[in-house]
């Protein structure tokens, strides 16, 4: 379980990376520094050669011998660092220094022919051999084949002795054990191992840190999704980073707010749902209580005067109208909300069409003995729209403005033109409080004084779709006592319906 956390996998990737990039690089400093170390003691066992080989040359004799024997000697133990073989030019051993802590052996046996020594018995190798033999012929050589002479990895570099002449009189061969050379590169490979434990060690605690700085942020949000999960969409990450973890905290964030938004959504469009549900139960309840009553009594012979029969005909007439027109309303206003109407765009002359309007309603304004009052300017010019959804609004407020004025008061249908058209309907009604004016577009709303009215409640939430759907704008202002004023504005130019 540990190795699929991010912390494990964080910490893993930082210590491969340090182990690889160490090993690495340790190997080729080694290499390198391996080959370095040899290249610079071959070079400096040359430049010893060649002085020690001038040095030589000054003291030997042509016949072989030397001169200044005993501080020849001490110079090539001062001088040398390392075993010393001085050869004449058969190859004959003349001085042998056993430096290094070898000791030392010596001998003057020229002519011997043996190239036997106090410290080797027997021929020397054939490889050991063949560098004498390059030396005396005049080559410089580097090689380890005297490993095998002295018992370890022995480094042997040759130079030969020239007289003033340029004639070879001998050969200088220097011998040093490689095991310092081993050593240093050991000793450098032990500091590296140190420095490699040192730096996993750092990366350890880095991989440690950052694993900590990078998943505290995935946990917050991990847990703010979680509380999401379970309904809590006001839960937030609290992440403040101006990076990609914080770009995607702050997304996670905005869908919470989102999502609260949605929800809150949800539950007004199910509360909608169960109050129109509500309202059209008890719209319909009545109607059909009415007549399911009367046509009780007319069927059990309760009723038989008739006049009393006739009164329960006119009273199943009017509830089953109530019931067509609610019905009628019902699909209006669904047709309206779906965005299925079709609009039949065509120039509209408004002032006609309110003069219209308003002399088919005061024949119903005339039974509560209202006056329509029309103040409306001629020179409006026409508008783009439907003109039967004109007519349908207007008659929805006109009739509402009717409907809920007391007798002997006045309508008054004002229109005018500014930068826009704008339409007013005013009444001298009951009016309505301050604190119902935000729901009486919702469908079946009924204000107090409404209540005994036989509207549907669906009017003004039809209007409202319908001046939305004509591109305009509607606005109602009431005052309990004195009235109620609508007022409606619409664009000019074809471009305004959709």
């Amino acid at each position: 379980m540990i190795r699929k956390r991010i912390a494990f996998q964080l910490t893993t990737g930082f210590v491969l990376i340090v182990l690889v990039s160490m090993l690495t690089l340790g190997l080729i400093f080694v290499q390198v520094f391996r080959q370095y170390a040899f290249e610079s003691r071959q070079q400096t066992m040359l430049e010893r050669a060649r002085s020690i080989s001038q040095v030589v040359s000054e003291n030997m004799q042509s016949n072989g011998q030397m001169r200044g024997f005993g501080g020849l000697m001490r110079f090539l133990d001062t001088m040398a660092e390392a075993r010393v073989w001085i050869m004449d030019k058969q190859g004959n051993p003349l001085i042998l220094t056993g430096g290094m802590g070898m000791g030392m052996g010596m001998g003057m046996g020229a002519g011997s022919g043996q190239q036997a020594h106090s410290f080797y018995s027997g021929p020397l190798p054939a490889e050991a051999k063949n560098v004498i033999n390059d030396v005396v012929s005049g080559k410089e050589s580097i090689s380890q084949s005297f490993s095998d002479v002295y018992q370890e990895a022995t480094l042997t570099v040759g130079v030969p002795i020239m007289d003033s002449n340029k004639n070879i009189i001998g050969s200088v061969l220097l011998h040093t054990p490689v095991n310092g050379i081993t050593g240093a590169l050991y000793k450098t490979i032990s500091i590296l191992l140190i420095s490699l434990l040192i730096a996993l060690a750092i990366a350890i605690g880095l991989g440690v840190f950052y694993s900590i700085i990078f998943t505290r942020p995935l946990k917050a949000m991990n847990n703010a999704a979680l509380e999401m999960a379970h309904g809590n969409y006001g839960a937030r990450t609290g992440i403040n980073r101006q990076d990609e973890i914080g770009q995607l905290g702050s997304s996670l964030d905005y869908l919470a707010s989102e999502l609260a938004g949605a929800m809150e959504k949800i539950n007004q469009l199910e509360q909608v749902r169960r109050d129109f549900v509500a309202n059209v139960s008890h719209e319909f309840r009545t109607p059909l209580t009415v007549i399911r009553g009367s046509l009780e009594a007319l069927s059990d012979g309760t009723i038989q005067n008739p006049s009393d029969i006739e009164s329960y005909y006119k009273r199943m007439l009017s509830e089953t109208r109530s019931l067509e027109r609610l019905v009628s309303d019902l699909v209006e206003l669904s047709r309206l909300q779906s965005g299925k109407i079709t609009l039949n765009i065509e120039p509209v002359h408004i002032p006609s069409l309110l003069f219209d309007v308003a002399k088919s309603m005061q024949s119903i304004a005339d039974k509560k003995k209202i006056l329509l009052d029309c103040h409306i300017s001629e020179d409006i010019p026409p508008i783009s729209g439907d003109y039967d959804r004109f007519r349908q609004l207007f008659v929805i407020f006109i009739d509402n403005a009717i409907k809920y004025s007391p007798e002997n008061s006045v309508v008054t249908i004002h229109a005018d033109k500014k930068n826009t058209l704008n339409v007013i309907i005013q009444d001298q009604g009951y009016g309505i409080a301050q604190e119902e004016l935000p729901y009486i577009w919702d469908r079946f709303y009924k204000t107090d004084k409404s209540r005994k009215s036989s509207g549907t409640g669906l009017g003004l939430a039809i209007a409202r779709h319908l001046v939305q759907l004509l591109n305009g704008q509607v606005s109602l202002d009431s005052q309990i006592g004195k009235g109620t004023t609508v007022t409606i504005a619409f664009p000019f130019g074809s471009s305004s319906i959709a």
